[in-house]
């Protein structure tokens, strides 16, 4: 009876392990939440966070007060709340961490002399190094194996090795016409590794008071067919987009009378969209 109860316990604790959770920025703080948006909670303060695939770390921004703004990263473990800033980065301008699938290693923009470049580094600040032909690429978003990337350049999107060799290009415009991106566009890749979700600027008139940019939508990308698919209405913003698994996926939308974007939870499958958090920037989700 023992060994039983002993077993029940540790399957549970696995199980509760592997829950998913939402993490994201608020107001210039890193917070938590469920999956259904419940039981959100402040963790630290700092920007642009993504959770580890494995649910246990938080790698974010965090800014200095000098009066150039320094951006570093840092990786804050949730079960302790210990801190690492990551010092053996040069530039004091990096920002936009994201995780490989192993929760090992970190992608990143690092500003290096006069030009943006992605840089790699491992989770305990070792092994940095610059991706070779990776000049003024932005978005970094890792393949489902964890062999390579993707990101882009305003105008295209790159699948690459981490050696900076080119695996495939494609032209932004040639995959959706009157677009383009921005150093803040998203792109994300499903966890089976066939689709790309992003965000696009579009070349379209949404006449609305609280936003006076280019309107953005979410497409997807499908790496075999190499079609791309508009997953956002016309007049619609939303941006940030992030998988929870190869169908479903949480994203940013703002409304016409709200002055700051909200989670939903959405699905390729359908329209239907469910409201998760009010207030949220840069949303991710573990595994």
């Amino acid at each position: 009876m023992r060994i039983y109860l002993f077993l029940f316990v540790l399957v549970h604790c696995v199980f509760a392990q592997a829950k998913s959770m939402i993490a994201f920025e608020r107001y210039g703080s890193i917070w938590t939440a469920n999956m259904d948006g419940s039981n959100a909670k402040k963790i630290t303060e700092g920007y642009i966070p993504e959770i580890s695939p494995d649910g246990k770390y938080i790698a974010y921004n965090v800014v200095d007060n000098s009066k150039s703004a320094n951006r570093f990263l840092a990786i804050i473990a949730l079960a302790t709340g210990k801190v690492t800033l990551l010092k053996n980065v040069p530039s004091s301008n990096s920002f936009n961490p994201v995780w490989s699938p192993d929760s090992q290693k970190l992608l990143f923009n690092t500003f290096i002399g006069s030009d943006w470049h992605l840089a790699l580094i491992n989770a305990d600040g070792s092994g940095y190094r610059i991706i070779k032909n990776t000049q003024n690429e932005y978005s970094p978003a890792w393949a489902a194996n964890g062999a390579s990337f993707f990101s882009h350049d305003l105008n295209a999107i790159y699948w690459m090795d981490f050696e900076g060799n080119l695996i495939k290009k494609w032209r932004l415009n040639e995959i959706i016409a009157h677009s383009s991106m921005s150093s803040g566009s998203h792109i994300h890749v499903a966890p089976d590794g066939k689709t790309l979700i992003m965000d696009v600027d579009m070349d379209e008139n949404i006449h609305r008071k609280n936003w006076n940019e280019p309107p953005l939508a979410l497409w997807t990308f499908a790496l075999d067919s190499e079609k791309a698919i508009r997953i956002t209405p016309k007049g619609v913003l939303a941006w940030s987009p992030f998988w929870i698994n190869s169908e479903e996926f949480i994203f940013l939308e703002q409304g016409i009378k709200e002055k700051s974007p909200s989670l939903f939870r959405g699905s390729i499958k359908s329209p239907s969209k469910t409201q998760l958090l009010e207030n949220v920037q840069t949303p991710s989700v573990s595994r």
